[in-house]
């Protein structure tokens, strides 16, 4: 069919079927062209940080799928009970995968003061306000779309307590909007004194000794915490799990600087033994390496048997304050330690390629894997935004959102929730970081680059990193 004007022809265009489908395809296309980016991006000078990070971004979504079960049952304690005893012995580490928060905690800490002293080396100096500014366009874009996000749950309470947010103290005074904004929180105070603390043993002759003895400070301030409130290792804990010591505990062993900031202060013995010794120096017998991380693994193993859910363990039954009292301080700073005794063992065995162990054969398929970089770049979104993506997640597999109907959870249903809030928070997390992260990080480096002059492009790709 055509149409005859004054000599010209006119026909009608023909449907373009490849646009159609590229548009209708786009909201997937795009998503995993942006995944594909991250992926084929170039390993970074320690891929043992994007292992651990997004290995600690799956477990605390894994332990908040069980949490809103804890929630969901909190006033119906048979229900709970008969929920925590339903779960194997042997698989009950998986209720204190919280403790990945404690690795979040040493990673940030160990890429910001390893870079950072990478820069001193380079200037003699650690400029300051360059990094106030990395952090400000790396943290406040996704902070602040977050804080909106969750402030339309409750308005009013945005209004009223959203400045203690915004200045990263809502930790210290309850007033939280976002539920993970805590953990932020403690980094945030953390950084207003990392840069001097990075200059302090920079120019010291004994950092390592000055180090350890922070560390030993900051465990023993954990232990007088601990003391000043009886209730918090006096009580069991499952009795502590939703009642008024529970929040005493939180507020007290949880949420606060002064009883988390161990982990960071072992971020920062990381970065200066490997800026201080950055060669592998041991030549241990496959048997002792072999023997040394088994015992990492079997302390860390240990640590996360603690806190114990079990009302009926055999810990109870023969409960010891003391004992319980070393237990509530220590478990999450052994458990730390253990993690970094052997990421450095790892890092100081001089490995010979021609005879790989068993354990280099398991690092090269693990820790390698291209699947990690994704994660470890989107750890950020994925840990601020999964909250609201578990409950829809459990919606779906419940097929009800009224929680008056649910009677228990049988446990093989923890599987299908946690893919189901895994795949939609990455996807959330991909277009954040392609809309948000990605985009105000290089508005960042323009305005460093306008503010401070030229900059070290190594040192911006290890401080930009969460």
């Amino acid at each position: 069919m055509s149409l005859q004007v004054k000599n010209k022809t006119f026909m009608p265009q023909s449907i373009n079927t490849k646009s159609i489908f590229s548009v209708l395809l786009w909201p997937v296309s795009k998503p995993l062209n942006i995944a594909k980016k991250i992926i084929d991006q170039p390993e970074k000078a320690f891929p043992v940080v994007d292992f651990l990070k997004g290995m600690s971004v799956l477990m605390v979504i894994l332990f908040h799928i069980f949490f809103a079960v804890f929630f969901l049952f909190k006033k119906e304690p048979e229900k709970l009970e008969q929920f925590v005893n339903s779960i194997p012995a042997w698989l009950s580490f998986v209720l204190t995968f919280d403790k990945a928060v404690d690795i979040f905690f040493m990673l940030s800490s160990f890429l910001l003061s390893y870079a950072l002293l990478k820069v001193y080396d380079k200037r003699q100096s650690i400029h300051i306000g360059r990094f106030y500014l990395h952090r400000f366009f790396r943290i406040y874009p996704l902070f602040l779309v977050a804080l909106l996000l969750y402030g339309l749950a409750d308005i009013d309470k945005l209004l009223r307590d959203g400045w203690y947010s915004l200045l990263f103290i809502e930790n210290i005074y309850s007033k939280g909007i976002i539920p993970v904004q805590w953990s932020l929180s403690i980094e945030m105070q953390f950084y207003l004194i990392l840069p001097f603390l990075l200059i302090f043993l920079a120019r010291s002759q004994r950092p390592i000794f000055w180090l350890m003895l922070f560390i030993g400070l900051s465990v023993l301030l954990r232990f007088v915490l601990a003391l000043k409130s009886p209730v918090i290792y006096q009580t069991h804990w499952y009795n502590l799990l939703d009642s008024a010591n529970g929040k005493i505990y939180m507020d007290t062993m949880y949420y606060v600087i002064q009883s988390r900031i161990t982990p960071l202060l072992l971020g920062m013995l990381w970065a200066v033994l490997l800026w201080r010794y950055p060669t592998p120096v041991l030549n241990l017998s496959k048997l002792k390496y072999t023997l040394l991380w088994s015992i990492g693994l079997l302390t860390i193993y240990a640590c996360m048997r603690f806190p114990i859910y079990y009302q009926d363990s055999i810990y109870f039954t023969y409960f010891n304050e003391t004992l319980n009292l070393y237990i509530v301080t220590l478990h999450r700073i052994v458990f730390s330690a253990a993690i970094l005794g052997l990421v450095l063992l790892a890092h100081y065995q001089i490995h010979k390629p021609n005879e790989p162990t068993l354990l280099q054969r398991l690092n090269n398929l693990l820790i390698h894997w291209k699947g990690w970089r994704l994660l470890s770049e989107l750890a950020y979104p994925m840990y601020f935004f999964h909250f609201p993506f578990i409950i829809i997640a459990w919606a779906i597999t419940l097929g009800t959102i009224d929680v008056k109907q649910v009677q228990d959870i049988p446990l093989y249903l923890i599987p299908i929730a946690y893919g189901l809030a895994v795949f939609l928070t990455l996807y959330l997390s991909l277009w954040l970081n392609f809309l948000v992260e990605a985009r105000f990080i290089r508005i960042g480096k323009q305005i460093e680059t306008k503010w401070f002059g030229g900059h070290n492009a190594s040192t911006d790709k290890q401080t930009t990193q969460k």
